[in-house]
């Protein structure tokens, strides 16, 4: 018996190794409510502070209340474990009505006592919304997945998911605040 002779080219070994040797990526998840219009998720480099707001439902009881508007500097849910890196998600509803909503943060455990679910309230103000969390102590830096929830009552307006990885497996990602733009907070 004899086999047919294949020829393979360049571009038929590199779509073979890309296919043999890159990761399985299934989308992480992302769902939202008709209400919502518009929604990215991305990274975000650490914006200046203008104090805390008291967040009892979170691991240190405080969130940061940035002093401008956060910026999504890259879009993507790959996310490197990084101090001073941020990332959340940008969403606009379609009616411009404030709204008092509960957001929800899901990540692993995070020590000392083993925090898996953060959350806190905010009001809408009708135009372009953001939450988001950033690295500001090692505790914070845990790889896995991680989730941003919207609630409104118990209405889930969205659900955004991430994948948080050492800075090694995204080098690119993990230099993307280098400079005067990383602000790294602390407690």
């Amino acid at each position: 018996m004899t086999f047919p002779r294949t020829r393979l080219t360049a571009a038929s070994v590199l779509l073979a190794s890309l296919v043999l040797v890159a990761p399985a990526r299934a989308d992480l998840p992302l769902r939202f409510v008709p209400e919502v219009a518009e929604l990215t998720r991305g990274l975000i480099c650490a914006p200046p502070p203008a104090g805390r707001r008291e967040a009892p439902d979170t691991a240190f009881g405080w969130i940061h209340v940035p002093d401008e508007p956060i910026v999504i500097r890259r879009e993507g849910t790959m996310v490197p474990a990084v101090l001073g890196m941020g990332f959340g998600v940008h969403f606009r509803l379609h009616d411009d009505a404030p709204r008092l909503l509960r957001y929800v943060v899901e990540h692993p455990p995070m020590e000392p006592q083993g925090v898996t679910r953060q959350s806190w309230e905010a009001l809408t103000q009708g135009q372009g919304e953001r939450v988001f969390f950033q690295f500001d102590l090692p505790e914070e830096l845990l790889p896995g997945f991680w989730s941003f929830t919207a609630l409104e009552g118990t209405q889930e307006l969205f659900h955004a998911a991430f994948k948080v990885v050492s800075a090694e497996e995204a080098p690119g990602l993990s230099r993307l605040c280098e400079g005067d733009e990383l602000l790294a907070l602390s407690r």
